[in-house]
This record gives C-alpha cells, sequence and structure tokens, in this order.
C-alpha cells in the first residue's frame, strides 16, 4: 500500500509519556509529521493555534472520549483514532457513537496503523477535493445561470440608449468590478466613443489612445496588474478624475463576420488580486452576448432612423406644396411634444404624437391646388373640399404598416381638427372621445396656423385681421377663450404653461425676436 507522502499532520494524545514516544515514532515511520501532548487540555490549547490532519488519542475511560467533540468544538471536521486495551469498556459501536473514525486494539503493528491512517486520510482529502469541486460546480453553474439571465436582458433590450447603461451595470457586477466602460468603434471617424462609462461623461478617443484604443487597433486582450505600467495608458484621465486605474481587462467585441465594433473594459477587481483566466473566459462570453445585443440596436436604431426619415420627407413634401406652410408640420410635432411633456405624457405615447404630427396633414397631397393655393378665405364648397384633407389623411395612412405601438397614429392624425364640444371634423368626436393624443395636436396646430404668415387672412368671431402672423397677445386671449370649447383645457393650460420655452425654442428661427421678446418677459414674470 502507498503511504502518504503530502506531510499530513498527526497529534497524539497520550498520557503515558514511553507509549507517546513509541506512537510518535510509529507515526513518523509511516511517512506522517508528528507532535504529541500528554492531556486533553494540552491538545485543546495545541489545536487552537496549529493545523492537524488526524488526531491520535489513547483513552482509558468512556469519559475520556469527551475528548472528540471539545476538540470538535475547534476543529469541526478532525479525524479521531482511538487506540485502547481495554475491551470489556470499549466496544466499536461506543467509540464510533463518540464521534471517532476509527480504532486501535493493542497490541497493534505498523502496518495496521498506517493502513488505518492512509485510510481515513485518504477518505479526507477526497472529501476535501469533492467539497472543491462542488464549490467550483456551484460558482459555474452561478457564473452559466448570470450569462443566460444577462443574454436575456441584453436580447430583450432593443433601445439603444438603455442598451448601454444596461451592459455597464450587469458586467460590473458579474465580473465583480469597480468601473465599466463600453466604447464603439467608428472606424470613419478613426475613433472610438463611450456615452456611458460609469462616473464619467461622454467621451471620445482616437484609435490607438489608451487602452481601449489600444485595443480597438490591435483587437488584442490587454490584461494587467498596474495599467500606469502600460506605455499607451494615459495617466491625465486618473488625475483629472481623482481616481486610480490599477487592474484592467479589456478585450474587443466583434461582430458575426469578425469585425471589431466595440471594446469592453473592466477596472479595479473588487476585494484585490488581478484578472485571472476565469475572468478572460467570463468576459469573452459576455463579448459574444454583447455584441449580438449591440448589432441588433444598431440595425433596430437604423430602421427607426429609415421610417422617421421617410416619415420627415413625406411632411415636408406636402408642406412644401406652398412656401408659406413650410416647416408647419415639424413645429406642430416639436409644439405637441414640448406639450405631452409637460403634461407627465409617457415615452410611448409621445412616440405617438412625434409622427402624427409629422403627418397630420398628409391627407392634404390630395387636396386641389386650386384649393390648397388660394389666397384668401374659402367658399363654403372650397371648405368642405378642405375640411376633407383629414379623412383622407387616414385613408393614406391607413396604408402605411405601422408598428403595433404605432398603430393609432392613423386615427390620431386624422382628428387634428376635432373640438372639445363636438363641433369639429371629421366624426365630430366631443371631449375624452377625442384621443388626447389628437387634443393636444389640436393645440398646437390652431398656435402655428395663428403665428405663422398665410395667403388668407387671419379672423376671429368677429373681426377679419391681416395675412401676417397675429400678435402673440391676441393667440393666447384664443388660447385661453377656447378652452372648454375648441380645446381640452388641461391641454390648452399646459401650452400656455410652457409658452416662454415654446418662444423661445424658435426665436430667431420661426419668430423674429421683435415678435416674442415682450411676451417672453411677461411670462417669465409671471
Amino acid at each position: 500500500m502507498d503511504s502518504m507522502t503530502n506531510h499530513e499532520a498527526v497529534l497524539v494524545v497520550d498520557d503515558d509519556p514511553q507509549a507517546s514516544l513509541m506512537m510518535t515514532e510509529l507515526v513518523i515511520s509511516c511517512g506522517f509529521q508528528c507532535m504529541a501532548v500528554n492531556c486533553k487540555d494540552a491538545a485543546m490549547g495545541i489545536i487552537e493555534k496549529q493545523h492537524f490532519d488526524i488526531v491520535i488519542a489513547d483513552i482509558e475511560t468512556m469519559e475520556s472520549l469527551h475528548l472528540i467533540s471539545d476538540v470538535r468544538k475547534i476543529q469541526s471536521d478532525i479525524p479521531f483514532v482511538v487506540v485502547t486495551g481495554y475491551d470489556d469498556d470499549f466496544t466499536y459501536e461506543s467509540i464510533i457513537t463518540a464521534g471517532a473514525n476509527d480504532f486501535i486494539k493493542k497490541p497493534f503493528t505498523t502496518t495496521e496503523l498506517n493502513s488505518k491512517l492512509y485510510r481515513i486520510l485518504k477518505e479526507r482529502r477526497l472529501a476535501f477535493d469533492n467539497s472543491q469541486l462542488l464549490a467550483k460546480q456551484i460558482a459555474s453553474n452561478k457564473k452559466i445561470s448570470n450569462l443566460l439571465e444577462i443574454a436575456l436582458d441584453l436580447t430583450a433590450e432593443v433601445e439603444f440608449a438603455n442598451l448601454f447603461p444596461l451592459i455597464i451595470s450587469r458586467v460590473t457586477e458579474i465580473m465583480n468590478a469597480e468601473r465599466t466602460s463600453l466604447y464603439l468603434i467608428d472606424w470613419d471617424r478613426n475613433e472610438i466613443w463611450t456615452t456611458v462609462a460609469e462616473k464619467i461623461e461622454y467621451f471620445s478617443l482616437p484609435i490607438g489612445e489608451g487602452i481601449s484604443g489600444f485595443v480597438a487597433k490591435t483587437g488584442e486582450t490587454v490584461n494587467t496588474a498596474d495599467a500606469w505600467e502600460l506605455p499607451y495608458f494615459k495617466r491625465e484621465f486618473d488625475l483629472q478624475q481623482n481616481f486610480r486605474t490599477k487592474t484592467v481587462l479589456c478585450m474587443p467585441i466583434n461582430n458575426r463576420s469578425g469585425g471589431r465594433i466595440a471594446v469592453i473594459q473592466v477596472i479595479n477587481k473588487q476585494g484585490g488580486g488581478v484578472f485571472n483566466d476565469d475572468d478572460e473566459n467570463l468576459l469573452k462570453s459576455l463579448a459574444s452576448q454583447m455584441a449580438i445585443a449591440i448589432e441588433n440596436a444598431q440595425l433596430i436604431d437604423e430602421l427607426k432612423l429609415s421610417f422617421e426619415s421617410s416619415m420627415r420627407t413625406l411632411s415636408a413634401t406636402v408642406d412644401a406644396r406652398h412656401h408659406l406652410t413650410a416647416g408647419h408640420s415639424e413645429r406642430v410635432m416639436e409644439y405637441s411634444l414640448m406639450i405631452a411633456r409637460s403634461m407627465g405624457i409617457g415615452p410611448e405615447e409621445r412616440e405617438l404624437i412625434k409622427y402624427a404630427g409629422l403627418l397630420h396633414d398628409i391627407g392634404k397631397i390630395g387636396t386641389k391646388d386650386a384649393v390648397l393655393l388660394k389666397s384668401g378665405q374659402f367658399t363654403a364648397v372650397e371648405r368642405m373640399e378642405m375640411e376633407l384633407h383629414a379623412v383622407r389623411t387616414k385613408e393614406i395612412l391607413d396604408n402605411f404598416h405601422f408598428s403595433k405601438a404605432l398603430s393609432q397614429v392613423p386615427f390620431i392624425a386624422s382628428h387634428h381638427h376635432e373640438r372639445f364640444d363636438g363641433s369639429g371634423y371629421p366624426d365630430r368626436l366631443r371631449g375624452e372621445d377625442i384621443p388626447l393624443c389628437a387634443r393636444i395636436l389640436a393645440v398646437a396646430d390652431v398656435f402655428d396656423a395663428l403665428t405663422s404668415a398665410r395667403d388668407y387672412p387671419k379672423y376671429t368671431e368677429t373681426e377679419t385681421m391681416s395675412y401676417d402672423p397675429m400678435p402673440l397677445p391676441k393667440v393666447l386671449r384664443i388660447l385661453e377663450s377656447g378652452a372648454g370649447n375648441q380645446f381640452d383645457p388641461a391641454v390648452a393650460a399646459a401650452f400656455l404653461g410652457c409658452m416662454a420655452d415654446v418662444l423661445l425654442k424658435y426665436r430667431g428661427e420661426h419668430f423674429p425676436p421683435a415678435y416674442v421678446d415682450e411676451t417672453i418677459k411677461i411670462l417669465r414674470r409671471a
């Protein structure tokens, strides 16, 4: 049988000096380190200070077996071998019940002692190895679980603005790091940039500068115990931020075709130490998930940009039919969004307002030039023709494939001429039967019409005015007096509440300063 060769330490407890010396020599001859004490108290004292792999105790009375339970209060897993020559007082059952792992009856041979020690210590080593493997398995399962959870989170998030902070927060957590930065690579501009890096604002770097720039340029992974020792690390950033970058793990993020699209960097491992091979493998797994998420988000952003560009082009095409209406739909959209934000309306409904605002007059494509471009007030027949643009707006937009989130755009856009008292068109909807988004568009549309030049005169119920923009004080009075009949009172109040910001937004662009400055002063003082 092989002897143990790892220098396991054995403690002998025996009050007989001669027997203790003999046992010590036997244990050493079996290949173990050995120390001997002569009583329970001495054993307790030395075990508190020093580690032992097994205790051999010569027991003479049943009370002496209490040594086992007392020692295990200090070192719970230490094995015991009981040596006894008192067959009548000790049975195998009584000794094992007391907690011993085995016992040896006197007299015994060196082979018997070696065999028992070897078996017990081998079992102990096996149990330790199994516990280590179990711990590694649990840790591995946790990492896999975290990876799956992050993969699901990244797959579910398609908004690019939300993806950045999601990646950074989750990577920081799973990598047990102090900070994380995510940089996108812009090959056309030869730079990397970030919009979210923990505790820093937006900034960009030329490709090749700093650790992230180096990784972007070379495609190599950098894993360093001290970033300040790297020649390409920019210490100025640490000095500006009053920060000390120590350990860094930085690697490229590649798309499915192998092209580098981003760089992920984790800084300062929590609890000290360096990022090891397991950390690198973990971050590499995360990087593959991030690559898919970034590509998907970029693709969706491009699709959204393409869709919005198309919608804006359609909107501008309608406005361009007459030089005096240029920019009308864009302004109605902006005014409506400002009202919506003032009313605390969420992002989903603001998206509806955005596209309904851009497209609310798309039906004018089908309006005759003789009516659309007429200079002067409309006849009754011409008025009917003009009012048909609301119906045509819905007919045209119903042919577009809007996403589920934007499916109400045609209905909202086509009802911006409904009045709160039910006297509007095309369906004479009343009050809250009119979609809130359409009630918002109604206020914004009238405001822009009154404050823009037209080729027909402005008019109220009692007077006809000029073709020029209506004086702002009169516009504000119309909005105030129209609340409850033409306009939703809450919407009108919200618009009046943010009017100063509205005027400032287009001051010097659509509004001449002389037209708005006095009103802005009055509103600011109010």
